[in-house]
């Protein structure tokens, strides 16, 4: 997959810029609040998934315009494809050759890996940063995923619904093994797809990681559930791994009357991350941290490609602050067969690449340098 040409209009500070990058590293050099995640931002809208920043579309809009516009073209292994994309005054339209989409219909088309500065969230914050990379990353290999994940959290709000006010749904009480029923179905598939992808992502992240220390450590990944126990072959979707959830399920049921909620399922499990066996959110520092956020990233993009045959466009946003200057090198220099897009302020850790474009990013301008 690469990117052959970008074209906005009117998205954030940009009032109209064109980029035409190399198909491999590609530097956008610039200070701060100068519009270089911008760019990178309008990229990832053209993946089907929603700002990378948590924004609305319309604080996308630059100000005093109507709407935005975006237009990409780019090449996969069979052809050239255009997607354009704009919104604005509770609109939006998006097209891909010409023919018009709904959002989610873009999942697939043109994959994408993100990497910027809340990334770090993955490592240091909560399992629910964690379960959302994960829901991220399979729903653009397997959209069906994405359908079994909606399903499951509608199925669970009228669960936690009936946990949350018992008196004003007393009459729904019995009506549990029907909601814990569903749940064990739809979790147990989530938890296989969630399982396969960790345990395929191990190896991919753990060389990345290993090329960023000179293999002095050892990066591992693990999944852990709240309804099946560690160690647990969740390989093959069956009569008996959907009864062990439903069994845990009912067996939680007066914690989950206690708590007010649903106390186990996917919704509540967790992916371990590890350096030489410690948990990199408790010992890592500051630098291990940034690099296991990278190298899942990295991991995941090496995964795309050997799941579907395509290449996803890397972006990173701000990832050389913190790194040394092994893992820039590394970055700039060891990631072949992808067309990468990074956002730098320092001309200085651009000195060791070895070849790609860099262009300035001045006021919403874009110049090749």
């Amino acid at each position: 997959m690469v990117i052959e040409s970008l074209e906005l209009r009117d998205f954030r500070n940009i009032v109209r810029a064109e980029l035409s990058p190399c198909e491999g590293i590609n530097i956008l050099l610039g200070e701060n609040a100068q519009g270089k995640t911008n760019l990178m931002e309008a990229v990832w809208l053209c993946t089907g998934n929603k700002s990378f920043r948590g924004a609305q579309e319309s604080q996308m809009v630059r100000f005093g315009a109507e709407a935005f516009g975006v237009e990409i073209a780019f090449r996969d292994r069979e052809r050239t494809q255009n997607i354009r994309y704009s919104a604005g005054a509770g609109r939006r339209k998006i097209t891909l050759n010409g023919v018009p989409l709904r959002r989610p219909q873009l999942w697939g088309v043109f994959p994408a890996v993100v990497f910027d500065p809340t990334g770090l969230s993955i490592v240091r914050d909560g399992p629910g940063e964690r379960r959302r990379f994960l829901d991220a990353a399979i729903s653009q290999l397997k959209p069906v995923y994405a359908k079994y994940l909606s399903q499951y959290q509608a199925v669970l709000e009228q669960r936690n619904a009936i946990l949350r006010d018992p008196e004003r749904f007393r009459q729904f009480a019995a009506t549990f093994d029907v909601w814990d029923a569903q749940l064990a179905k739809l979790g147990t598939v989530l938890s296989i797809y969630r399982a396969d992808y960790l345990k395929k992502l191990q190896p991919a992240a753990a060389e990345i990681y290993g090329g960023f220390t000179g293999y002095a450590e050892a990066f591992s990944l693990g999944y852990e559930s709240t309804v099946f126990p560690a160690g647990k072959e969740l390989a093959v979707y069956s009569d008996a791994l959907i009864e062990e959830y439903r069994l845990a399920l009912e067996e939680s049921r007066e914690t989950d009357r206690k708590m007010r909620c649903t106390t186990k399922g996917v919704h509540r499990d967790d992916m371990t991350l590890e350096i030489n066996g410690l948990p990199v959110k408790t010992f890592g520092s500051r630098g291990q941290q940034r690099s296991s956020a990278v190298a899942l990233k990295l991991g995941e993009a090496r995964l795309c490609r050997g799941i579907t045959g395509e290449s996803p466009v890397i972006l990173l946003d701000d990832v050389m602050s913190e790194l040394d200057q092994g893992r820039q090198d590394y970055i700039l220099n060891q990631i072949r067969g992808f067309q990468v897009l990074i956002t730098c302020c320092d001309a200085s850790n651009t000195l060791r690449m070895e070849s790609g474009r860099i262009f300035t990013v001045r006021g919403g301008q874009i110049a090749r340098e």
